[in-house]
């Protein structure tokens, strides 16, 4: 199949896209094997049901954020899908967080149907007067209690990581692994890594046909926590990504979109007024 070139456009409104097609739900994921959770909802969730957690434990209301997928081939067959790639805070945007008054809001990227949609990644972030939050070294001490002592301790923040062979429980202190990626001209390279170190990947996805960096290999999930204190406002984030269901669900989609793209079945000639 020829070079493939991809188009995407982010919106908070339905967006009107011709000729949708579909992917095929075939991922559901098992139970997580770590102990992390944000208002008791971990990666895995379906969407409706961290939604309605998430409004009855902080009185949000969460909408859907869709994006318009569009990929076409060197014979001129597309492949254009939309979904909700992400549930964000109703009345939350960026003038809410450049300003100086107290809020709250949770973010969920979501995967596409090949997953039936369920959460990859959760962000909830609180700012609010500092007598109503608690001080770091406390919020620190209470997460201690409940998840053990974290992988690392970053001035007034810490994270939790995840392996393939469990908890890791000194993030910088793991041995050196290295990894061959070959980009699409075929050149080989070789570096080394640590897991859990490099935060380069994000939840959301774009299609690559040649995907050369994978994503976070060795690593199943991340959770941190991170307090920015002021004089008056103080804000505190958690943030939980789940590296392993991002793989799967990248892997899975890439190969629909290439299988959709690559079929040899004819083509429907179009109505367009010539």
């Amino acid at each position: 199949m020829k070079s493939l070139v991809v188009a995407s456009i982010a919106a908070l409104l339905p967006i009107a896209v011709h000729a949708q097609d579909h992917l095929t739900e075939t991922l559901t994921p098992a139970p997580r094997p770590y102990p992390y959770a944000i208002l008791d909802i971990q990666p895995g969730a379906k969407a409706m049901e961290a939604a309605s957690m998430f409004g009855e434990r902080m009185m949000l209301i969460l909408v859907p954020e869709q994006i318009a997928l569009r990929v076409e081939n060197g014979e001129g067959r597309a492949f254009a899908l939309t979904f909700d790639q992400k549930l964000v805070t109703q009345g939350v945007g960026l003038h809410t967080r450049m300003g100086r008054d107290p809020y709250a809001e949770i973010t969920a990227t979501l995967a596409t149907e090949a997953m039936g949609g369920r959460v990859l990644q959760i962000r909830r972030t609180i700012r609010e007067p500092n007598e109503n939050l608690p001080e770091p070294a406390a919020l620190i001490a209470q997460l201690e209690e409940r998840y053990d002592p974290p992988s690392k301790r970053n001035g007034s923040g810490a994270t939790w990581a995840w392996g393939e062979d469990g908890f890791i429980p000194d993030l910088d202190g793991q041995p050196l692994h290295e990894i061959t990626t070959i980009d699409q001209r075929g050149t080989r390279k070789t570096t080394q890594y640590r897991p859990c170190t490099s935060y380069s990947q994000g939840a959301e996805y774009r299609f690559r046909q040649h995907r050369e960096t994978p994503i976070m290999p060795r690593c199943t999930a991340l959770f941190s926590v991170g307090f920015k204190g002021g004089a008056q406002l103080s804000t505190v984030s958690f943030s939980l990504t789940d590296f392993d269901l991002i793989r799967q669900h990248v892997a899975e989609v890439d190969r629909q979109i290439i299988e959709a793209l690559s079929s040899d079945a004819p083509v429907a000639p179009s109505d367009m007024d010539l």
